[in-house]
């Protein structure tokens, strides 16, 4: 099966469901179709888009997420399914929060995104940084280490850069927000899934609107987010200045989808492996054992490219 990220960018469509496809019937009366099964995240990145309560609901009973933006593509909302348990033992030591094993699972997922961020500042050729000796360190300190990754990953860009988070204003930091939004939304939709309880976190505390678990494990995948972004600027050169956000939105999307990583000698889509991660957590959550939890390597990835479908497009 061929999962996807669809994007609507295309104002004032109509979207409906029947027999288990998705249409999109744009104002030209052009309509185009995907099956239901086929998508695993739906971005409404336009205005004038509609749907019935009734196409909303089949999405959901497909499990797929919907990620609402505004028409900066600034991630707004989201639609979700109901989350339900899948697995009795998971549910209840994962409502138990066993102390010892969470501080060794967030051990292993921060070791693993420092490792990744580090790895993406060599893929960027930022010479001089220390962040491996800052990994070996008794205890990484995880605000310094990202505030160094951050001087040294922006210096590819703009010195003057500096790391926002909500209501960024520069191009830069919309755009890895976005992804980090994309990144987010997946994950959220396996944890609910694979019978996770979102507002659990292991690190991050829940407060008000929040879902402490997403912030924890989308953490290995957001060097991915940088280093997508990093080469989003070589391959549009100097355009991305031109601020087309519309062209990032597309560029990650096909990303996630055609770049790749080996699990135990099979090849998944960085989109898949996600899927994979989260149940690995909650199978670890089953006797509170880490040791073989599968976590995303950024230097372990390669670009595939479909032969087959690139003949096609050529003919």
């Amino acid at each position: 099966m061929t999962y996807h990220i669809l994007h609507i960018t295309t104002p004032n469509c109509r979207l409906s469901t029947d027999r288990g496809l998705l249409f999109c019937e744009f104002k030209n009366s052009d309509t185009k179709m995907i099956a239901l099964d086929d998508i695993k995240a739906l971005v409404i990145a336009t205005f004038g888009v509609s749907f019935s309560n009734s196409c909303l609901a089949k999405l959901l009973e497909s499990d797929v997420i919907i990620l609402h933006c505004n028409d900066k593509y600034k991630p707004v909302g989201l639609s979700l399914p109901l989350e339900r348990i899948v697995r009795q033992k998971v549910f209840y030591n994962q409502i138990a929060q066993n102390e010892e094993f969470e501080r060794d699972l967030w051990k292993e997922i921060l070791k693993c995104k420092v490792l990744n961020q580090a790895k993406n500042l060599d893929l960027m050729n930022i010479e001089g940084h220390n962040l491996y000796k800052l990994i070996n360190r008794p205890l990484m300190d995880e605000a310094n280490i990202a505030r160094y990754y951050w001087q040294n990953y922006f210096r590819f860009f703009r010195s003057s850069l500096k790391r926002e988070h909500k209501g960024a204003e520069t191009f830069e930091n919309g755009c890895l927000n976005y992804g980090y939004a994309l990144i987010n939304s997946l994950i959220h939709r396996s944890l609910i899934i694979h019978g996770m309880i979102t507002g659990l976190g292991i690190h991050h505390k829940g407060k008000y609107k929040s879902t402490p678990l997403v912030y924890d494990l989308m953490e290995p995948y957001r060097p991915f987010i940088d280093y997508y972004f990093y080469k989003f600027t070589l391959e549009f050169d100097e355009a991305y200045e031109f601020e087309d956000f519309k062209a990032w939105a597309l560029y990650i999307a096909d990303c996630i989808k055609n770049y790749r990583l080996k699990i135990n000698n099979i090849s998944y889509k960085i989109i898949d492996t996600i899927d994979i991660y989260i149940e690995k957590v909650a199978d670890a959550y089953l006797n509170f054992d880490c040791s073989k939890v599968f976590l995303p390597v950024l230097e372990e990835q390669y670009l595939y490219i479909d032969k087959h479908r690139n003949r096609e497009n050529a003919e």
